[in-house]
């Protein structure tokens, strides 16, 4: 699983959530997706504006940051699944 652009979120969004249906309702693994949510909210922004001018070198880090957070949620999510 990995975030090219923020138009791909919604599908991603979608696998996590339903790998999060299978595991049961956490707090704390719900808080990580909100807070993956807002990454990428933040990076559409970027997107605008590095089309604006087109660069997108600025897009880089925060794309990494991202896809670093997905993986460690879904490796947290199999970690539960297979502790249920």
């Amino acid at each position: 699983m990995e975030l090219k652009t923020a138009t791909d979120w919604q599908s991603l969004h979608s696998v996590l959530r339903s790998k999060m249906n299978d595991v049961g309702y956490n707090s704390d693994l719900q808080r990580l997706l909100n807070n993956i949510t807002d990454m990428v909210s933040e990076f559409s922004k970027l997107e605008v504006d590095a089309r604006r001018i087109h660069k997108d070198t600025s897009l880089v880090g925060p794309r990494e940051q991202i896809n670093q957070a997905i993986k460690r949620l879904d490796q947290l999510l199999l970690m539960a699944l297979l502790m249920k």
